[in-house]
């Protein structure tokens, strides 16, 4: 007896399609399987039958950075395989500090890796400086400002190789200017600011520069003299700068689009005005980014005198306090601060101050004015130092 042909359609679920006996299933090769083939050979594979070599797959998880590499690993266990084996974490950062703070002219800075014991001197070419300091310390390349009698200026200088950068004159270096970078001068993606709110109008004013540029790109953006404030704060991440004023404010500079805007986000506690005196300017209050997150750590006036640790919610555009750093490791300077993970027991849930006699760590308190020296910074080295 004839059958009727039966149609299925693009919409027709798999279930409902006819089985072929006689067929054999299609063998997946997974790096489970055999141990006879070799593993640049072994075949990874995905629900929608996806090859994916697995020398192809450790490249990919070795671009990621730490959150993403572990958020990876949770797909099976041949890909948490290849993330850890790839998985490299970022070396502690070193000390770089001036020698004699009262001769800034004349003697070296020392670079110190506290871990190891090792230690290197190099010297600034610092013969027409009458003062200079660390503004800003990020990808092994401390960005420096030097103070003259008649002139301002600053150069970017690598303690490590001692090679230097220097950057166009122009008024971005004059007081109450702050500055910032977002890579090394060394990367395409290096961007430079310089940035300042204006007394008299409130304007927010802020100058860019790329390497390679000849002089300073400003942008302003119209505010109001009853909102001055002045930002002091800041650090780069996912390719915006994040601006912390002395009031608490959040401001946001993307320089791709070259705007400017204020998040509503409520001031944190550590901002609050005593006696005409906002508490940040008696305790250092901290700025630093881990993997997208952004935290802010201080130490408020009060009887127990512990540190306390926030991250930025942007979702809610709210300051989530935290109970601890989550395993991480703070090390903290009034340049830079940065975040390290996966470090030994004993020095997670730190805060490292950059100290010249040895290193203090503490995980309830900063020792007073560790962190708010322009002379001592945090500085990270390059692996192959590590």
């Amino acid at each position: 007896m004839r059958t009727r042909r039966r149609t299925y359609t693009a919409a027709t679920p798999p279930s409902l399609l006819p089985t072929v006996s006689g067929t054999k299933r299609r063998q997946v090769q997974s790096c489970s399987g055999s141990k006879k083939k070799k593993k640049s050979k072994c075949i990874l594979s995905g629900l929608w039958d996806l090859k994916i070599p697995s020398d192809l797959v450790q490249e990919i998880l070795s671009r990621l950075g730490l959150k993403a590499s572990i958020h990876a690993s949770l797909v099976c266990k041949a890909w948490c395989e290849a993330a850890v084996s790839v998985r490299k974490f970022k070396p502690r950062p070193w000390i770089v500090y001036r020698n004699d703070r009262t001769s800034p002219t004349s003697l070296p800075y020392i670079l110190v890796d506290p871990w190891r014991s090792q230690s290197q001197t190099y010297k600034f070419d610092v013969s027409y400086m009458e003062e200079h300091a660390i503004s800003y310390s990020r990808d092994g390349w401390l960005l420096v400002r030097a103070f003259g009698q008649y002139f301002y200026r600053a150069l970017f200088v690598n303690p490590f190789t001692n090679k230097k950068v220097y950057l166009p004159n122009g008024p971005a270096f004059f007081d109450g200017y702050s500055l910032a970078f977002s890579a090394a001068p060394t990367s395409s993606n290096c961007v430079v600011i310089s940035y300042n709110q204006i007394i008299r109008t409130g304007d927010v004013l802020i100058f860019s520069w790329r390497p390679g540029e000849s002089k300073w790109t400003k942008h302003r953006f119209l505010g109001k003299a009853e909102d001055w404030r002045r930002w002091d704060k800041c650090v780069f991440s996912n390719g915006l700068f994040y601006c912390l004023s002395n009031c608490g404010h959040l401001g946001v500079f993307d320089p791709c689009e070259a705007t400017w805007n204020v998040l509503p986000v409520k001031p944190l506690p550590a901002f609050n005005w005593e006696g005409n005196t906002p508490e940040i300017h008696r305790k250092p209050v901290l700025m630093t980014e881990h993997e997208g997150d952004i935290f802010v750590i201080y130490t408020p006036r009060d009887k127990s005198n512990r540190t306390k640790v926030f991250k930025l919610n942007l979702k809610q555009y709210v300051w989530q306090k935290k109970r601890d750093l989550g395993g991480l490791t703070v090390f903290a300077s009034f340049p830079s601060s940065f975040i390290r993970a996966g470090l030994s027991a004993e020095e997670r849930n730190r805060i490292y101050p950059p100290l010249t006699h040895g290193i203090h760590y503490s995980s309830s308190h900063l020792p007073p004015g560790s962190c708010v020296s322009s002379c001592v910074a945090w500085v990270e080295p390059p692996h192959n130092m590590a």
